[in-house]
């Protein structure tokens, strides 16, 4: 049997190495939720690329309820017994306690922290313990037909009601999850009943996909996120067909996984089934292993401008591209290909007011550069560290998530964001003091504040360090993407490509400059994007990181141009 999963287990590996590093955390799905929770993750509206196996953060809290809860009611039992008391009567008020304290929980952290709350153990575990009171108190139960029919009916409601009425704008989970899991508890409460001539729950279609919702749990969500990798949104047609899909998808995984490894007991010639499960197990530890290793690796960046990865000279001097070249950076490490400052932990987060940046370029310098803004301004610090180093100057960058050069108020979850404001003026005032000879400034699109606004906003800060002799050299801000480059550059390379009309933002920069001296205004988007269209991948060396960063890799590829483009 092991022969056959070691086998199994080198095949695997050799398709996992260099795809998606997230299937390398697995081994890790014990706590997959307190990972999710760490990254703040949102289902609808995540940035990072989402892992086809990001759905088992159930799971994982579904196992810490195994491991915990048999020992909590051991300890109950064994109190129960040494002080006379019934078990049953123990475990229901153990039971109650955990309800109630987790629930309390649930409602006080999303109010505070959405994402948070969303995933962490203890504001889901009253669920689990609710099913667990029901599972103690359903034998007692004596209900009449006519009270178990309207439990079921307003079960249905319930839950029906939570599918149309709750949207991402839905502070979940909170009160708001008593909704759909009570109308659960309803239902399973009622058992199995009939209304007049509707044998409700009875249906054969029900019970079919009843049958089958783990397999369809464990499926639905990989097939969304290939799909959407794919063709970037889901239409109602296509809904309807990856509904169709998902169902096709997971009977076959019931009929040909799932029972027979529940019979396998009873029918031992589905034991090689077994044994391809212990290899694909192997397969996900091994290929784990391997994929953290490998993503320990650095990324070779002299191999950037040479005949295999020429990057944007591919675009702006039509240089060869060979064919049968992998990309630079690997997919695995695409996420991870991120500027110098990130790594030194002085790209400064939201909360911090604190004016420190990193030193970069030659230290002995005689001339400095600055590069000042947010996380668009942070992505080309391995160009103008490039430049720095090849010029011998200083180069010193002062950048702050979310936190764009314009003198504007900022909302940040709704509320104005003080601590960009008082970074900004520290940044400034840091500035006058340095005197640089260059300051780089650039910034993401920010579509809550008007037009207008955000121009003279532009237009103050840029005045204000002109006035004082520093020339400001603002960049154009970079096309965003319609897709992930990471799910879709995995799946089919030949389709991440995005229409540069849809993703070119007005050049705002060009607008703010006009009325101001001592500046230049550049835009890098023709060595990003072709006349028509913004592919994933340029020169063999990928664009961007994630929606809307470039990869270090690009970055550092547009230096010689960034220059020229620069008067540098």
């Amino acid at each position: 049997m092991f022969g056959h999963a070691r086998g199994n287990a080198a095949v695997c590996v050799g398709r996992l190495v260099g795809r998606d590093r997230q299937a390398g955390d697995r081994e890790r799905a014990l706590v997959q939720n307190w990972r999710l929770a760490g990254q703040a993750v949102d289902y609808l509206g995540a940035e990072d690329a989402p892992s086809p196996v990001q759905h088992f953060w159930s799971l994982s809290i579904e196992e810490q309820f195994y491991i915990v809860w048999p020992l909590l009611m051991i300890g109950a039992l064994w109190w129960a017994r040494r002080r006379g008391y019934s078990p049953v009567q123990v475990l229901t008020f153990v039971l109650a306690v955990v309800l109630a304290g987790s629930l309390a929980a649930s409602v006080a952290l999303t109010r505070s922290d959405p994402a948070w709350a969303y995933f962490v153990t203890h504001t889901r575990i009253w669920e689990l313990a609710l099913g667990g009171l029901l599972a103690l108190i359903l034998d007692r139960l004596q209900l009449s037909g006519g009270v178990r029919n309207a439990m079921v009916i307003a079960g249905m409601v319930a839950a029906l009601a939570s599918a149309l009425l709750f949207s991402r704008a839905t502070d979940f989970p909170g009160f708001k999850a008593l909704l759909p899991t009570l109308g659960a508890a309803l239902v399973i409460a009622a058992g199995s009943v009939r209304i007049g001539g509707f044998r409700g729950l009875d249906i054969a279609a029900l019970r079919y996909i009843g049958d089958r919702s783990y397999s369809i749990y464990l499926w639905h969500w990989p097939l969304i996120i290939f799909y959407v990798a794919q063709s970037g949104a889901i239409g109602l047609v296509d809904g309807v067909l990856l509904i169709i899909a998902i169902l096709a998808v997971s009977g076959l995984s019931y009929r040909f996984v799932e029972q027979p490894y529940r019979h396998s007991r009873s029918s031992p010639q589905w034991r090689p089934l077994i044994d391809g499960t212990v290899a694909v197990g192997l397969c996900v530890a091994v290929a784990g292993g391997l994929l953290y290793a490998i993503d320990r690796q650095p990324i070779d960046t002299s191999l950037i401008g040479t005949a295999d990865y020429p990057g944007p000279a591919a675009l702006l001097s039509n240089a060869a591209v060979p064919e049968g070249v992998g990309p630079l950076p690997p997919l695995s490490k695409i996420g991870s290909d991120v500027p110098v400052i990130y790594k030194l932990k002085c790209h400064q987060q939201q909360q911090s007011i604190e004016a420190t940046g990193c030193q970069l370029g030659d230290p002995a310098g005689t001339r400095t550069i600055v590069v000042m803004g947010d996380s668009h301004a942070a992505q080309w610090i391995p160009a103008v560290d490039k430049i720095a180093k090849d010029r011998k100057w200083k180069l010193i960058s002062f950048t702050k998530a979310a936190c764009p050069v314009t003198r504007v108020t900022i909302l940040d979850d709704g509320k104005p964001y003080e601590q960009c404001a008082l970074w900004r003026e520290k940044v400034i005032a840091e500035i006058t003091k340095l005197k640089p000879d260059f300051v780089f400034t650039s910034q993401s699109n920010y579509t809550s504040v008007a037009q207008d606004t955000m121009i003279e906003g532009l237009r103050s800060v840029w005045s204000e360090l002109t006035g004082r002799g520093v020339h400001v050299i603002a960049i154009r801000n970079t096309p965003f993407s319609l897709f992930d480059p990471r799910s879709c550059l995995g799946i089919d390379p030949g389709k991440c490509v995005n229409p540069r009309g849809k993703v070119e933002r007005e050049d705002i920069f060009a607008l703010a400059a006009r009325s101001v001296t001592g500046m230049t205004v550049v835009d890098m988007n023709d060595a990003l994007c072709s006349k028509d269209s913004c592919p994933a991948v340029v020169g063999n060396i990928v664009v961007l990181r994630d929606n809307h960063h470039l990869t270090a890799s690009y970055a550092l590829a547009l230096a010689p141009y960034l220059a020229k483009s620069a008067g540098l």
